[in-house]
């Protein structure tokens, strides 16, 4: 009868495979000069078993006394297969407009190799290299320009506190045409509940421009977000 009128706790559900974060940023100075800066990013996760799926985007506009001085969107996804506890197949598509870097499109293919070199409670570190095809079109361009290429990335996490985290990224893709360069690093700290705030510096390197076009991008935001579902471990 005891057992009865006390039935045992019902299993707790289990995690949502989703997790993810949205953030934004936004600049306006006025008087001697006036001057609009706006940027976005967002992350996407989808975890089940063995198969993780990224899901990035990027957006950052300036302009200064309404004349555009920068503007870029980036969209990405990448999927994951574990094929132990130590390394991973991929796959990943992206595409990238940089006004100023010339970049009217770029769409970039890749399958690869990764592993998890480190990975603990603390401090993460993935790295993959792969191989595939890119199609970009540059402000001077009709048609576009096809590449096959080389991609590296690598990813480092450090959790500094519970609070706490420092983020260092290096996106590359080189072919014979191009080679872009892309590190980004973030510092992300906790506000309240789920809102965030973070810290970060993004530096966009392409070898080969069009005329009046710039080689180097440079991007510093302060953004607030929000984190959504648990990081897979």
């Amino acid at each position: 009868a005891e057992a009865a009128a006390n039935p045992p706790p019902a299993p707790a559900a289990p995690p949502s495979p989703w997790s993810g974060d949205a953030s934004l940023g936004y600049i306006r100075t006025t008087g001697d000069t006036d001057s609009t800066a706006l940027n976005f990013k967002g992350d996407a996760e989808y975890k089940s078993g063995p198969w993780d799926n990224q899901f990035t985007t990027l957006g950052a506009y300036g302009d200064s006394k309404g004349e555009s001085t920068a503007e870029s969107y980036q969209f990405g996804d990448k999927l994951n297969y574990d094929l132990n506890p130590q390394s991973y197949v991929f796959g990943s598509v992206e595409y990238a407009n940089d006004r100023f870097a010339g970049v009217v499109s770029r769409w970039s293919e890749a399958v690869g190799y990764g592993r998890h070199f480190i990975k603990n409670d603390h401090h993460t570190l993935d790295v993959d290299i792969g191989v595939g095809a890119s199609e970009s079109r540059n402000n001077e361009d009709t048609q576009y320009d096809r590449q096959m290429i080389g991609v590296l990335n690598v990813q480092y996490l450090y959790k500094i506190t519970d609070t706490t985290q420092f983020k260092q990224t290096l996106h590359v893709e080189g072919g014979s045409g191009n080679v872009f360069i892309n590190p980004v690093s973030e510092l992300k700290l906790a506000v309240v509940g789920n809102v965030f705030a973070t810290l970060g510096y993004d530096w966009r390197h392409n070898t080969s421009v069009p005329a009046g076009s710039v080689h180097t991008d440079t991007i510093t935001t302060v953004n607030f977000g929000y984190t959504f579902g648990k990081k897979p471990s």
